[in-house]
């Protein structure tokens, strides 16, 4: 089908399109990540935002605000995702821990090396932001923002107690690659001074492993998690090559819906890209 200049499924409509065209083009973007997110019966960090791309009539009207969400929530992911990868090629974490599916209302409780990871990732800027003021600062208003999300937190937590071979090593590498944002230094030395690591700490492959796979119930959610046991026998890089073509995929699509559907030019910086560079550090 030839383009009529509008949008069509021939390509995107050009810079100064009618609204009505962006619109178009972006909820069929919007209609097939739904159909992904589909059949995952847990709903979980949702709130209102989570409702927009359920319906056609939503998916057109709120196009704007879902891509904007999508944008930050694709950035948030990224970061760890990035990291995990990072980790991966050093030989500090291994692809094996993603072969399990994960329960992402799973918080570790009591003196467990599980939790301990937790908290260091806590002293990470990027894991302190006020999703309110960012989405604030994106324009999404608040009737259709969600006002929690940690999704990214609790995906990067799990699969590194699940495959570390050092703790001290998975931080320093962390730190030095900087895609978590600074340390806040208060965070650190209280962790420091008063949870030290156990040095008998040992990865555990069962770590936040349930019985079934029933996905994060979050609507745009890329981080891989119950991955077929293929990929990591592809060896460390090609197999961190294959997962991140899937989800860097993602991500640039909707990055280009995002700048098709608000006339932005891809070679010029964001606006908010100061803001979400870091993932959006306060």
């Amino acid at each position: 089908m030839a383009s009529t200049g509008t949008g069509t499924p021939a390509g995107p409509p050009p810079v100064g399109a009618p609204l009505e065209a962006k619109q178009e083009f972006a909820a069929s973007m919007i209609a097939k990540e739904q159909k992904d997110y589909r059949g995952r019966d847990l709903i979980m960090s949702e709130d209102n935002w989570g409702e927009l791309p359920r319906e056609d009539f939503s998916r057109k009207f709120e196009a704007g605000n879902i891509l904007r969400g999508m944008v930050i929530r694709g950035r948030m992911q990224a970061a760890v995702f990035d990291t995990f990868m990072g980790l991966c090629l050093q030989g500090v974490c291994s692809l094996s821990s993603l072969e399990h599916p994960m329960d992402w209302n799973y918080r570790s409780s009591g003196h467990d090396c599980h939790r301990w990871i937790v908290r260091m990732l806590r002293v990470f800027s990027c894991f302190h932001v006020d999703m309110d003021l960012l989405q604030e600062k994106w324009g999404i208003p608040w009737e259709s923002r969600w006002h929690y999300y940690d999704i990214p937190f609790v995906w990067l937590g799990t699969m590194i107690a699940r495959s570390f071979n050092s703790i001290d090593a998975v931080f320093n590498t962390i730190r030095r690659k900087g895609q978590l944002g600074p340390v806040r230094a208060d965070n650190l030395k209280t962790l420091e001074e008063h949870d030290p690591p156990n040095p008998a700490w040992q990865a555990d492959l069962n770590i936040n492993c349930p019985k079934r796979w029933y996905g994060s119930g979050t609507f745009a959610c890329w981080l891989p998690e119950n991955i077929n046991a293929s990929i990591a026998q592809l060896g460390v890089y090609d197999g961190v090559m294959a997962l991140s073509k899937d989800f860097h995929m993602r991500l640039s699509r909707t990055e280009m819906h995002y700048a098709v559907f608000f006339d932005i030019n891809r070679d010029a910086e964001y606006a908010e890209d100061a803001d979400v560079e870091h993932v959006g550090l306060d």
